[in-house]
């Protein structure tokens, strides 16, 4: 089972999800004081922004990670079975490419409750008005990562599933 190098991969691919999982994953910054942080499960304001905490939270991203991080570790269990594993490899990363478009999403979409809260605050003073920045966190790349990991993954099993039916020709 381990000495298979898609079982390293999807090892790392469940290691990254897992640790994805519970990071945060972006955070908005005006002059350098945090106002905003988003991680899988919570969105949560400080400060003058407080009021933006009833914004519904981005529960599904940490549900599609979670699905993630469950398809990984039956992919690594069923190592026997290759097509079934090759077909789980591949749902998990049709997952993470709508994990990675979920985020994205609400990245947008807290970004522009947040210009829109900051503008109604400023209305009076104009110049004072400054847009809260919007920062990926380091682990937000790890679903990317796991995609390609996948990628490789699936490469590995179909080449397995070649040399086995390869063998099964000879006999």
């Amino acid at each position: 089972m381990i000495q298979r190098i898609q079982t390293v991969y999807l090892a790392l691919v469940l290691i990254l999800s897992f640790v994805g999982l519970i990071s945060t994953i972006g955070e908005w910054t005006v002059a350098d004081a945090v106002v905003a942080h988003f991680s899988n499960f919570t969105f949560g304001a400080e400060g003058q922004y407080k009021a933006l905490d009833t914004l519904c939270g981005p529960w599904c991203l940490g549900g599609l990670l979670i699905l993630v991080i469950l398809l990984s570790f039956m992919s690594i269990m069923l190592f026997r079975k290759r097509m079934r594993q090759l077909r789980l490899t591949i749902f998990s990363t049709i997952l993470l490419v709508g994990y990675v478009a979920a985020y994205a999403v609400f990245a947008y979409y807290y970004q522009l409750n947040l210009d829109v809260y900051a503008t109604a605050a400023y209305e009076t003073d104009a110049e004072a008005f400054i847009s809260p920045t919007f920062h990926i966190k380091f682990v937000a790349v790890f679903p990317v990562l796991s995609i390609i990991l996948n990628c490789l993954a699936i490469q590995g099993i179909r080449k397995d599933e070649a040399l086995v039916r390869s063998l099964d020709r000879i006999r």
